[in-house]
């Protein structure tokens, strides 16, 4: 995602300008689960900054608007990646905002909604001119065309987390082509990978099961019965992982079960364990 060589050097000729935002988006993908929609569509102001006295995790709320099905839902994002987002909205991000205001980038945004500077946590975005807009209800597509005024009402800066070089938003469907190059990158390198964004949100599920099992086996205590032990190791975990990815049906996230390689012996394995604690329980 950085345009580097297998070494991690910088190929020759190569005209790559966006490598760590390109890295930063693909972490944040597979470290919370975001659709691709979701994640294009995050503005600038709902990152939190970063705090050492931040906990592991931050909790974000997602507007109902941003999400499927208008649900809405909380994005825990590791406070690992902070200072990465910092540094992003510092240098590359801030380049890309300097050449929106000498460009007058906003001319080119179709139906443009001028606001003012919002902050973390903000639920109502202030337009220029008067009123607001409760962000519950703000469009991905609206949210692309939000552009954010100097306290004179001159145009600044898109109010997107992602831009482009120029400080236009990075659109859904540029993602699925920045992607597509990594992937030929690789294969050209002999690495046959081919990497999409919706795979990375498959893969924060996966492995987030996994441990979500892997936490419940060592807290959980003796169930009465092996259904008892499977709703336990298994139920619990599925429903929190469906609620981190916003499914509206159990279901969908079941399908996630099918990619743990080792899904049936960690489980009966597990069931086993929990049933060796139960008084009078005899392995077969």
């Amino acid at each position: 995602m950085r345009g580097l060589t297998v070494e991690g050097t910088e190929r020759p000729g190569a005209r790559d300008r966006n490598g760590a935002r390109n890295a930063l988006f693909a972490d944040l993908l597979v470290t919370t689960g975001l659709r691709l929609e979701e994640a294009s569509h995050l503005l600038a102001a709902e990152i939190p900054v970063c705090d050492a006295r931040s906990e592991r995790q931050r909790r974000v709320e997602l507007p109902a608007a941003l999400t499927k099905g208008d649900r809405g839902r909380s994005m825990l994002l590791p406070r690992r990646l902070l200072p990465v987002f910092d540094a992003y909205i510092a240098v590359e991000r801030a380049a890309a905002v300097a050449k929106f205001a000498q460009r007058r980038g906003w001319e080119a945004i179709d139906r443009p909604i001028f606001i003012h500077s919002p902050s973390f946590g903000q639920r109502a975005l202030h337009l220029v001119g008067g009123g607001t807009m409760d962000i519950e209800v703000v469009t991905p597509d609206e949210r692309a065309r939000l552009v954010i005024c100097a306290d004179d009402g001159t145009p600044r800066e898109a109010a997107v987390l992602w831009l482009t070089e120029v400080g236009h938003p990075v659109l859904p469907n540029s993602w699925e082509a920045i992607f597509a190059r990594a992937s030929r990158r690789c294969t050209d390198a002999g690495i046959p990978v081919r990497l999409s964004p919706h795979q990375l949100r498959h893969s924060f599920a996966v492995h987030m099961l996994a441990m979500l099992i892997q936490r419940r086996l060592a807290d959980a205590a003796a169930p009465v019965g092996a259904m008892e032990g499977y709703r336990q190791l298994v139920g619990d975990p599925l429903q929190q992982v469906q609620r981190l990815l916003g499914h509206s049906s159990l279901a969908t996230t079941s399908i996630y079960l099918d990619h743990l390689a080792t899904r049936a012996d960690t489980v009966d394995a597990a069931v086993e364990e929990l049933l060796a604690l139960v008084p009078g329980y005899l392995r077969s």
